[in-house]
Protein backbone atom coordinates (compact mmCIF):
# COMPACT_ATOMS: atom_id res chain seq x y z
CA UNK A 1 0.00 0.00 0.00
CA UNK A 2 1.44 3.39 -0.98
CA UNK A 3 1.12 5.89 1.85
CA UNK A 4 1.41 8.81 -0.56
CA UNK A 5 -1.78 7.66 -2.29
CA UNK A 6 -4.06 7.12 0.68
CA UNK A 7 -3.53 9.72 3.43
CA UNK A 8 -7.23 10.48 3.78
CA UNK A 9 -8.05 6.77 4.01
CA UNK A 10 -5.46 6.35 6.77
CA UNK A 11 -6.80 9.32 8.70
CA UNK A 12 -10.36 8.04 8.36
CA UNK A 13 -9.38 4.54 9.55
CA UNK A 14 -7.48 5.99 12.50
CA UNK A 15 -10.42 8.22 13.42
CA UNK A 16 -12.76 5.23 13.37
CA UNK A 17 -10.49 3.20 15.65
CA UNK A 18 -10.11 6.02 18.17
CA UNK A 19 -13.83 6.72 18.00
CA UNK A 20 -14.33 3.11 19.07
CA UNK A 21 -11.87 3.58 21.94
CA UNK A 22 -13.71 6.70 23.07
CA UNK A 23 -17.05 4.89 23.06
CA UNK A 24 -15.56 1.95 24.99
CA UNK A 25 -13.84 4.37 27.43
CA UNK A 26 -10.74 2.19 27.24
CA UNK A 27 -7.64 1.55 25.15
CA UNK A 28 -7.75 -2.12 26.14
CA UNK A 29 -9.53 -3.50 23.08
CA UNK A 30 -6.94 -6.15 22.34
CA UNK A 31 -6.02 -9.42 24.01
CA UNK A 32 -2.32 -8.64 23.50
CA UNK A 33 -0.49 -8.53 26.88
CA UNK A 34 0.82 -4.97 26.53
CA UNK A 35 0.53 -2.11 29.04
CA UNK A 36 -2.32 0.30 28.38
CA UNK A 37 -4.34 3.00 30.10
CA UNK A 38 -3.27 3.88 33.63
CA UNK A 39 -0.79 1.00 33.77
CA UNK A 40 1.02 2.36 30.72
CA UNK A 41 0.93 5.91 32.12
CA UNK A 42 2.59 4.79 35.36
CA UNK A 43 5.22 2.88 33.38
CA UNK A 44 6.07 6.11 31.56
CA UNK A 45 6.48 8.10 34.78
CA UNK A 46 3.05 9.67 35.24
CA UNK A 47 1.60 9.77 38.76
CA UNK A 48 -2.20 9.62 38.44
CA UNK A 49 -2.59 9.84 42.22
CA UNK A 50 -1.24 13.41 42.23
CA UNK A 51 -3.17 14.76 39.25
CA UNK A 52 -6.77 16.09 39.22
CA UNK A 53 -8.01 13.68 36.56
CA UNK A 54 -10.72 11.03 36.85
CA UNK A 55 -9.83 7.35 36.57
CA UNK A 56 -11.89 7.14 33.37
CA UNK A 57 -9.52 9.60 31.69
CA UNK A 58 -6.47 7.49 32.53
CA UNK A 59 -8.09 4.43 30.96
CA UNK A 60 -7.87 6.29 27.65
CA UNK A 61 -4.18 7.10 27.96
CA UNK A 62 -2.36 5.94 24.81
CA UNK A 63 0.93 7.84 24.80
CA UNK A 64 4.37 6.62 23.70
CA UNK A 65 6.34 8.63 26.24
CA UNK A 66 6.17 11.43 28.79
CA UNK A 67 6.76 14.81 27.12
CA UNK A 68 6.46 16.61 30.46
CA UNK A 69 9.93 15.38 31.37
CA UNK A 70 11.19 17.75 28.67
CA UNK A 71 8.72 20.64 29.07
CA UNK A 72 9.88 23.70 31.02
CA UNK A 73 6.93 26.06 30.79
CA UNK A 74 6.61 29.72 31.68
CA UNK A 75 3.23 30.40 33.33
CA UNK A 76 2.13 32.86 30.63
CA UNK A 77 2.92 30.64 27.64
CA UNK A 78 0.51 29.15 25.13
CA UNK A 79 0.98 25.41 24.67
CA UNK A 80 -0.37 23.18 21.90
CA UNK A 81 -1.01 19.45 22.43
CA UNK A 82 -1.80 18.17 18.93
CA UNK A 83 -3.42 14.76 18.81
CA UNK A 84 -4.52 15.35 22.40
CA UNK A 85 -6.93 12.42 22.69
CA UNK A 86 -8.77 12.54 26.01
CA UNK A 87 -6.70 15.54 27.04
CA UNK A 88 -4.52 14.17 29.83
CA UNK A 89 -1.31 15.82 28.64
CA UNK A 90 -3.14 19.06 27.87
CA UNK A 91 -4.39 19.29 31.43
CA UNK A 92 -1.00 18.46 32.91
CA UNK A 93 0.46 21.35 30.94
CA UNK A 94 -2.40 23.61 32.06
CA UNK A 95 -1.57 22.95 35.72
CA UNK A 96 1.67 24.88 35.22
CA UNK A 97 0.05 27.86 33.49
CA UNK A 98 -1.56 31.06 34.70
CA UNK A 99 -3.48 33.74 32.75
CA UNK A 100 -2.80 34.63 30.00
CA UNK A 101 -1.21 31.19 29.63
CA UNK A 102 -3.33 28.66 27.79
CA UNK A 103 -3.20 24.93 26.98
CA UNK A 104 -4.75 24.05 23.62
CA UNK A 105 -5.81 20.45 22.99
CA UNK A 106 -6.39 19.60 19.34
CA UNK A 107 -7.67 16.34 17.88
CA UNK A 108 -9.64 15.20 14.84
CA UNK A 109 -11.69 12.60 16.72
CA UNK A 110 -14.61 14.58 18.10
CA UNK A 111 -15.67 11.82 20.48
CA UNK A 112 -12.31 12.09 22.24
CA UNK A 113 -12.60 15.86 22.40
CA UNK A 114 -16.03 15.52 23.99
CA UNK A 115 -14.48 13.32 26.68
CA UNK A 116 -11.58 15.74 27.12
CA UNK A 117 -14.05 18.54 27.84
CA UNK A 118 -16.01 16.33 30.24
CA UNK A 119 -12.86 15.24 32.08
CA UNK A 120 -11.39 18.73 32.47
CA UNK A 121 -10.91 19.63 36.13
CA UNK A 122 -13.10 22.58 37.14
CA UNK A 123 -10.14 24.76 38.21
CA UNK A 124 -8.44 24.21 34.84
CA UNK A 125 -11.38 25.06 32.57
CA UNK A 126 -10.17 28.61 32.07
CA UNK A 127 -6.72 27.41 31.08
CA UNK A 128 -7.75 24.68 28.56
CA UNK A 129 -9.45 25.01 25.22
CA UNK A 130 -10.35 22.10 22.94
CA UNK A 131 -10.22 22.35 19.16
CA UNK A 132 -11.29 19.95 16.44
CA UNK A 133 -8.62 20.01 13.79
CA UNK A 134 -5.89 18.30 11.81
CA UNK A 135 -2.15 18.60 12.39
CA UNK A 136 -1.74 19.12 8.65
CA UNK A 137 -3.80 22.33 8.78
CA UNK A 138 -3.63 23.82 12.27
CA UNK A 139 -6.47 26.28 13.02
CA UNK A 140 -4.09 28.71 14.74
CA UNK A 141 -2.41 31.98 13.87
CA UNK A 142 1.23 32.12 12.88
CA UNK A 143 3.62 32.55 15.83
CA UNK A 144 0.87 32.01 18.38
CA UNK A 145 2.23 29.19 20.61
CA UNK A 146 5.44 28.80 22.58
CA UNK A 147 5.55 25.01 22.82
CA UNK A 148 3.92 22.30 20.71
CA UNK A 149 4.00 18.66 21.67
CA UNK A 150 2.56 15.36 20.47
CA UNK A 151 2.51 12.19 22.55
CA UNK A 152 1.89 9.10 20.45
CA UNK A 153 0.09 11.02 17.72
CA UNK A 154 2.76 12.17 15.24
CA UNK A 155 3.04 8.70 13.68
CA UNK A 156 -0.70 8.77 12.98
CA UNK A 157 -0.27 11.67 10.55
CA UNK A 158 0.44 10.59 6.95
CA UNK A 159 1.85 13.88 5.61
CA UNK A 160 4.53 14.40 8.24
CA UNK A 161 6.40 17.13 6.40
CA UNK A 162 3.21 19.17 6.18
CA UNK A 163 2.59 18.66 9.91
CA UNK A 164 6.09 19.82 10.80
CA UNK A 165 5.69 22.84 8.56
CA UNK A 166 2.41 23.76 10.23
CA UNK A 167 3.92 23.37 13.69
CA UNK A 168 6.83 25.59 12.78
CA UNK A 169 4.41 28.17 11.39
CA UNK A 170 2.45 28.46 14.65
CA UNK A 171 5.49 28.44 16.94
CA UNK A 172 6.91 31.75 18.10
CA UNK A 173 10.58 32.40 17.24
CA UNK A 174 12.58 30.31 19.68
CA UNK A 175 9.60 27.99 20.23
CA UNK A 176 10.00 24.27 20.84
CA UNK A 177 8.46 21.12 19.39
CA UNK A 178 8.51 17.92 21.44
CA UNK A 179 7.40 14.62 19.93
CA UNK A 180 7.29 11.38 21.93
CA UNK A 181 6.58 8.46 19.64
CA UNK A 182 7.97 5.27 18.17
CA UNK A 183 10.79 5.15 15.61
CA UNK A 184 11.68 2.29 13.30
CA UNK A 185 15.04 0.66 14.10
CA UNK A 186 14.54 -2.62 12.26
CA UNK A 187 12.42 -4.25 9.60
CA UNK A 188 8.71 -3.53 10.20
CA UNK A 189 5.86 -5.29 8.38
CA UNK A 190 4.54 -6.23 5.94
CA UNK A 191 1.19 -5.82 7.65
CA UNK A 192 -1.17 -6.89 4.89
CA UNK A 193 -4.80 -6.78 5.97
CA UNK A 194 -3.95 -5.25 9.37
CA UNK A 195 -2.04 -2.29 7.92
CA UNK A 196 -4.58 0.28 9.09
CA UNK A 197 -4.60 -1.15 12.62
CA UNK A 198 -0.79 -1.07 12.66
CA UNK A 199 -0.96 2.53 11.52
CA UNK A 200 -3.44 3.46 14.27
CA UNK A 201 -1.08 1.99 16.88
CA UNK A 202 1.84 4.19 15.70
CA UNK A 203 3.86 1.32 14.20
CA UNK A 204 3.25 1.37 10.44
CA UNK A 205 3.74 5.14 10.29
CA UNK A 206 6.96 5.17 12.31
CA UNK A 207 9.99 6.82 10.69
CA UNK A 208 13.58 5.67 10.91
CA UNK A 209 15.76 8.05 12.98
CA UNK A 210 17.64 9.36 9.92
CA UNK A 211 14.38 10.26 8.17
CA UNK A 212 13.75 13.09 10.61
CA UNK A 213 16.75 15.17 9.55
CA UNK A 214 15.66 16.04 5.99
CA UNK A 215 12.07 16.64 7.12
CA UNK A 216 13.03 19.06 9.89
CA UNK A 217 15.63 20.85 7.78
CA UNK A 218 13.22 21.06 4.86
CA UNK A 219 10.59 22.99 6.83
CA UNK A 220 13.12 25.30 8.50
CA UNK A 221 13.77 24.05 12.03
CA UNK A 222 17.17 25.28 13.12
CA UNK A 223 18.33 22.55 15.53
CA UNK A 224 17.01 19.32 16.96
CA UNK A 225 17.93 16.07 18.67
CA UNK A 226 16.36 12.64 18.69
CA UNK A 227 16.86 10.47 21.76
CA UNK A 228 16.10 6.76 21.70
CA UNK A 229 14.74 5.02 24.79
CA UNK A 230 13.16 1.59 25.24
CA UNK A 231 13.34 -0.85 22.34
CA UNK A 232 10.36 -3.00 21.38
CA UNK A 233 11.73 -5.33 18.74
CA UNK A 234 11.95 -3.41 15.44
CA UNK A 235 10.70 -0.14 16.98
CA UNK A 236 11.88 2.01 19.88
CA UNK A 237 10.34 4.76 21.97
CA UNK A 238 11.99 8.09 21.23
CA UNK A 239 11.73 11.78 21.99
CA UNK A 240 12.35 14.48 19.38
CA UNK A 241 13.14 18.01 20.59
CA UNK A 242 13.28 20.63 17.85
CA UNK A 243 13.67 24.41 18.02
CA UNK A 244 12.48 27.17 15.74
CA UNK A 245 15.35 29.56 15.17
Amino acid sequence: MSLTMVPERLKHATRMIYRRLARAHSTNLSEAPVPNGETLARTLGYDPDRLPLPAAAWELFAGCGNPHEFLTLQPEWRVLDFGCGAGIDTQIAAIRLRAPGLAIGLDYTRELLDLARAYTASHLRGRCIWLAGDGEDLPLRAESVHVAFANGSFNLMPRKERVLGEVRRVLVPGGTLIVTDLVRIGAVGPFGAVFEDAWAWCVAGALAPDEYDPLLAGVGFSRWELRLATEYGPVAAAVLIAHKG
